[in-house]
């Protein structure tokens, strides 16, 4: 569950769209918010100034009255809150704090400010989705999550999962359940599973695939979280040569599911990621990467628990392990 949410901040109201949903979390799984605001000391560039040399420690001061103030709002009564600010590169700085022990979710808004003088939200965004151990839920500026009743009131809160039969990608269930649970404003909520195949010869294994892993969610061997809050599942293949394409649209424009009709919209989208350069596994770090471009919806992106662990542990691996490794 969602009890650790790392919300970072950069001032602008646009990072601040993500405050509602921090809120929502946190109501519903009694969780704490951390509001973040890195201060980055190579901005602006030191010189042989005295004023100059303090402009950090001004900065440092100004972030931490705005968390001050953020978190005495009425909107945050009720919600435990803690206040970071620490110094350091932005991207890196996130990651750091946002280490498994530390966080279950970081949220971020894809932009912040427009000016010169803006924190990179957009740029450090795509770094964090990227390379966080933790699962990320990017906002989009064009785009927000219903709070609310959902707009029409004969659909629910849908998220879209693809999966293409591996384990990796059906990582991004659980965590999605457990989102959508959260943030419906009601019971109403569902799951759709999407596969992508590039031609109509693999129709029959790819719709035998979901229906069998749909048969298993529903008696709790997958994603049990799914099982026990009883969340609807439905399912549906994409036939295009452009898996990205296809998991856009279906997302974006809705269609028919093969088990239970013709359905709306998504609100959002999970997918698994690896966020390893060279690493090999099919193309779902790539085609998750388009269509975190693509996409104007919310998307949560999930970074598989089995290639974390193998990342650090090629990462921290003894230097002398690495030499007795060598030919």
């Amino acid at each position: 569950m969602f009890k650790r949410i790392l919300l970072p901040l950069d001032g602008s109201h646009n990072a601040e769209r993500a405050i509602p949903i921090a809120l929502r979390l946190a109501r519903a799984y009694s969780g704490t918010i951390t509001l973040l605001r890195v201060v980055n000391p190579n901005w602006p560039s030191p010189t042989q100034t005295s004023f100059a040399q303090e402009l950090p420690a001004h900065a440092r001061f100004e972030a931490e009255h705005y968390l001050v103030n953020l978190a005495k709002k009425d909107e945050f009564q009720g919600i435990q809150t803690e206040i970071q600010v620490p110094m350091g590169n932005e991207t890196a700085t996130i990651l750091v704090n946002a280490r498994p022990q530390k966080t279950d979710i970081i949220l971020l808004n894809s932009h912040g400010y427009t000016g010169i003088s803006r924190w990179m939200m957009g740029s450090v965004a795509e770094k964090v989705t990227r390379y966080a151990e933790v699962p990320v839920l990017l906002l989009r500026t064009q785009s927000a999550l219903p709070l609310g009743p959902h707009p029409d009131p004969t659909q629910p809160l849908r998220i879209l999962v693809p999966l293409d039969g591996s384990n990796y990608a059906a990582a991004a269930l659980e965590p999605a359940a457990e989102l959508v649970y959260a943030l419906a404003a009601s019971t109403k909520n569902a799951i759709h599973l999407v596969q992508t195949i590039d031609n109509t010869n693999a129709l029959p294994t790819a719709r035998n695939y979901l229906q069998a892993i749909a048969t298993r969610i529903k008696q709790g061997e997958v994603a049990p979280f799914i099982a026990r809050q009883q969340i609807p599942v439905t399912w549906s293949v994409a036939v295009s040569k452009d898996a990205a394409d296809a998991i856009i649209r279906v997302a974006e424009n809705g269609e028919d599911a093969e088990n239970s009709g013709v359905f709306g919209a998504c609100d959002m989208v999970a997918m698994s990621t690896h966020g390893m350069s060279g690493y090999p596994l099919w193309s779902l770090g790539s085609t998750t990467e388009r269509v975190r471009i693509g996409t104007r919806l919310p998307m949560l992106i999930v970074r598989p628990a089995a290639i974390v662990e193998q990342e650090m542990h090629y990462r921290y691996a003894e230097p002398e392990a690495a030499v007795s490794e060598t030919p």
